[in-house]
């Protein structure tokens, strides 16, 4: 079985707290059917609730609620394989958003120079789509994968490190989530897959190099821009926060330095089977980058993709309002309070 929306399927772990919660509700209605009825009550006036009937009715409730996330995510029956001919690139730029790009050793600041170049690499292709994620310590998805290069620009536009709560950087669950968004392309069928990190190579989680060692086996391809000098510099806060002239301090209120460091960025980007470019307003790489991007777009290569899928979601909602009746037309009462209700 394959599914047309597979990110629905994430839903499907919220059946589990949904089981708990029916077991402990079962749980707790014996139990104050117990302490108000006591053991000498009349059926007739506090019936004898069946634990079995009480949770089997509850899990009835849940197989219908995962019954419907699983036919929000289209199954569908697949068999047999076809060759298609894969072309064009789906491009996901990931732009670091940390506070430490707000330094100004280029200028106007890190974070204006790496929203250039991913503009003018964006505006070169034509055949593919490109998404935006922005990330600190945790990754926010500023735009999906798209073709409209106006909202593109857009929400690339718009990108600061207010859009993250947490700062700090952390490439594993950048990787993670971009990663997500290339599978979701390839089982559309989408173009070649390109990653394009764009940042000042602070890495606070000490994992660059093993959240990206696995790309190249994959059939990932990454780009990587460095922005930045090597000399250290202050972090000043946005002219929102606390005025213009504000710097970031420490708990021991001194100035924060940052300091990008081109040779350990690009040894590991490199040790990986990635790209590595030094971007500075005087050399932009933009031209550098789109070049090989389109080189690879333009190399069309045949993919396997199922041959027959048959859409099977309108058996699948059809099996859940079953359950949801069923749960509705179950008893909690068990079957012998209902024999001593009659007599």
């Amino acid at each position: 079985m394959c599914f047309s929306r597979p990110e629905y399927l994430v839903f499907l772990w919220l059946v589990v707290p949904s089981l708990l919660i029916a077991f402990y509700g079962a749980r707790r209605k014996l139990i104050v059917r117990r302490r108000i009825a006591g053991g000498s009550a009349d059926p007739a006036i506090a019936p004898e609730f069946s634990f079995f009937r009480l949770f089997a009715r509850r899990m009835m409730f849940c197989a219908a609620i995962a019954l419907f996330f699983l036919a929000m995510s289209g199954p569908e029956l697949c068999s047999g394989q076809k060759p298609v001919r894969r072309k064009g690139a789906d491009v996901v730029f990931m732009l670091d958003v940390s506070a430490s790009m707000y330094a100004r050793d280029v200028a106007p600041d890190r974070l204006s120079q790496a929203k250039a170049e991913i503009l003018q690499i964006s505006r070169s292709f034509a055949n593919g789509r490109r998404a935006l994620m922005l990330f600190a310590a945790t990754p926010v998805v500023q735009c999906p994968l798209t073709t409209d290069q106006e909202l593109f620009e857009s929400l690339l536009d718009m990108a600061s490190p207010d859009l993250v709560a947490s700062q700090g950087t952390v490439y594993r669950r950048a990787f993670d989530t971009a990663l997500y968004l290339v599978d979701a392309a390839r089982r559309e069928n989408g173009g070649e897959p390109v990653l394009v990190l764009v940042g000042d190579g602070e890495d606070h989680g000490h994992e660059l190099g093993a959240a990206i060692s696995g790309l190249k086996t994959r059939g990932v391809r990454l780009h990587a821009i460095g922005i930045g000098t090597g000399a250290p510099v202050p972090i000043p806060l946005p002219p929102s926060a606390t005025g213009p002239a504000a710097m970031k301090l420490d708990s021991d209120g001194k100035v924060v330095m940052t300091s990008f460091r081109p040779g350990f960025f690009a040894e590991t980007i490199r040790a990986s089977g990635g790209r590595f470019y030094h971007s500075s307003p005087d050399a932009p790489v933009a031209r550098r980058v789109s070049s090989v991007i389109s080189s690879d777009a333009a190399a069309s290569r045949w993919v396997l993709v199922p041959g027959n899928r048959r859409p099977v979601h309108r058996p699948v909602i059809a099996a859940a309002i079953m359950a949801l009746f069923a749960g509705m037309a179950t008893s909690d009462v068990s079957r012998r309070a209902h024999r001593g209700a009659k007599g």
